[in-house]
């Protein structure tokens, strides 16, 4: 019994310090993902990753269309980051965590026109 109690009280302990380390670190949002098909298999994926200061699009089908990213940052007008090398290239922005990426739409290129997931992935920033 007395055995018992100690395991009890180590597993509680050990609990509550890992409780407190998660709390400790610092703090990061989610990775938000886009994506958009072509021909029905996913030709461009686009996240917004770490404390969402950046995007990244990359080209995820052999289909020889570009892809591209659409974004808004929380401050500013809206921009565009495209990928025209191929299937699994990517391109990213600039990390900047002072004016994280508010929203943005994965697109893929075809004859110069893009054509992007309509709904917009909000980061929460």
């Amino acid at each position: 019994m007395t055995r018992y109690r100690k395991t009890g009280r180590a597993l509680t302990a050990g609990a509550a310090l890992l409780g407190v380390l998660a709390l400790s670190g610092p703090a990061h949002a989610a990775d938000i993902t886009s994506s958009v098909s072509s021909m029905g298999h996913v030709a461009a994926q686009a996240v917004s990753y770490g404390a969402n200061g950046a995007v990244r699009v990359c080209d995820v089908q052999a289909d020889g269309y570009g892809v591209a990213v659409r974004y808004y940052r929380r401050f500013g007008d809206p921009q565009t980051l495209s990928d025209f090398k191929g299937k699994g290239t990517c391109s990213e922005t600039t990390d900047i965590q002072s004016n994280p990426i508010a929203i943005f739409t994965a697109c893929v290129v075809i004859d110069s026109i893009p054509y992007c997931n309509s709904q917009y992935a909000d980061t929460g920033r």
